[in-house]
């Protein structure tokens, strides 16, 4: 009995011992990390299609139109898309024929324009050279190359502003313009089937009449010029404000299409707004999507198609009650009050908690598509390391661009049931390939990481 309660004791003591150490304690769980998420919309570009016209129809060479010739281009369009241009009147020191800042509209009430849109284009004074009398002036585009001194003195006025008639002259007295109409005049037609529109610029003006100076009639010329198709904004100009400096200049004082162009060109692609999207947590391997294998009906397709995230994410709840595993949405961009898509420029952000062996994937559409995604590989990406240290930074180039294989391709942002274009979801005709599969460099060589930026921080 002695012995019992000495083994009791020293049991007793031997607990208070291991108490005292800290070895008796209950193991606590191990906190979460908390991961900061930002998908940031980086596309750089502020028009879907740009380029040049400069040689006349039935021309063997680039120049000028004089009276009766004409430019001719074509491009495809779709709804809410609008056309802007501009051509140097040659006789003038820094005046272009153009289309007002924000283009011109080449769908009204759902319908295609065409016929002549001459009274959508207006004279615009570029506001770099002083004004001096059209195809007179010693600076003026016939009489630059052979000017003494250089180019004109700068223009007092430094907007681009529209040309009023009668232009007061800074050397003294006045000059009646002709009127726009007189000199330009400019044609749209429409291809119904293959959704394409074409634009004719034509001489109209009369060398022994319309432009008439203080000494005699002068001849008319328009020269080559640059176009674009944009979502958006003001591509060329912006009424009042100074010219940009990216090449319009060149254009409105000598007709060169060169710097401008190319300016144009590198801000010319397929800026496509990121839709609302799906995110899931897990350590189970389990995914959102199957690679080369086709959609499951389980909501994908409603992201890819419509940016819709509801279906996906009930069929989530649903499915994936278990533990450690969690799911959620991201739809409402940095300063937004509401939900919407991400356009360039902008960016969502969400927050997971994860514990070591934890995988982030998530979904987001390709706004101008029929139905390609955004996202990570299927297995999602490592938050930490094979230490359990959380891994954090620039992770873009484990983005991925997919076609989920519901809808056939159409042109981005153009087909008629491309996101920006649709009337109704699911419209589109079935894809032939009905598998979920990376879309390859031969149908689209933009790089993701030309589109989305995502950072992990903690």
């Amino acid at each position: 009995m002695l012995a019992s309660h000495a083994g009791r004791v020293s049991a007793a003591l031997l607990a208070a011992a291991l108490l005292a150490s800290g070895c008796g304690e209950e193991p606590k769980p191990i906190e979460p990390t908390t991961f900061k998420v930002r998908l940031e919309n980086v596309a750089p570009y502020a028009q879907l299609k740009s380029g040049v016209y400069h040689t006349r129809v039935g021309g063997s060479a680039p120049g000028p139109l004089a009276p009766g010739d004409y430019y001719e281009f074509s491009f495809t369009a779709g709804k809410g898309q609008k056309l802007s241009f501009a051509s140097m009147l040659g006789q003038s020191n820094d005046w272009i024929f153009s289309t007002p800042p924000g283009g011109i509209d080449l769908y009204e009430g759902g319908s295609p324009i065409s016929g002549e849109i001459t009274s959508s284009i207006s004279l615009w004074d570029v506001g770099t050279e002083a004004d001096e009398e059209p195809a007179v002036g010693p600076h003026t585009g016939p009489n630059q190359a052979s000017s003494t001194d250089g180019p004109g003195a700068a223009d007092p006025n430094t907007s681009v502003r529209k040309v009023v008639s009668p232009v007061d002259l800074p050397g003294g007295g006045w000059f009646h313009v002709p009127p726009v109409e007189e000199m330009i005049r400019v044609l749209v037609a429409y291809n119904v089937p293959t959704r394409t529109f074409t634009v004719l610029i034509q001489n109209v003006a009369k060398d022994d009449s319309t432009l008439m100076t203080t000494q005699g009639p002068k001849p008319v010329r328009i020269s080559p010029g640059v176009w674009t198709l944009s979502t958006g904004g003001e591509p060329l100009f912006s009424a009042g404000m100074r010219d940009r400096g990216q090449g319009l200049e060149a254009l409105a004082e000598s007709g060169n299409v060169t710097a401008l162009s190319s300016a144009l060109a590198s801000t010319t692609g397929v800026g496509t707004p990121v839709s609302p999207g799906i995110y899931l947590l897990t350590h189970s391997g389990r995914a959102l999507f199957t690679l080369n294998a086709p959609d499951s009906g389980q909501g994908l397709e409603r992201i890819a198609e419509d940016g819709n995230v509801t279906p996906l994410y009930e069929a989530m709840r649903i499915r994936m009650p278990f533990s450690r595993t969690a799911h959620g949405i991201f739809n409402t961009p940095e300063g937004a009050s509401a939900p919407g898509p991400a356009h360039p420029g902008q960016a969502y952000t969400f927050e997971v908690r994860a514990h070591p062996g934890a995988r982030l994937s998530f979904v987001t559409m390709f706004g101008m598509s029929n139905d390609w995604f955004f996202g990570t590989e299927p297995e999602g990406i490592f938050l930490f390391d094979e230490a359990g240290q959380p891994l954090t930074g620039d992770f873009s180039s484990r983005l991925q661009l997919y076609d989920a294989g519901t809808e056939q391709s159409e042109e981005l942002g153009i087909g008629p049931n491309t996101g920006p274009q649709q009337g109704a979801a699911n419209t589109g005709l079935v894809d032939n390939d009905t598998k979920v599969r990376k879309v390859p460099t031969s149908e689209y060589a933009t790089p993701v990481t030309t589109h989305l930026k995502l950072t992990i921080s903690r």
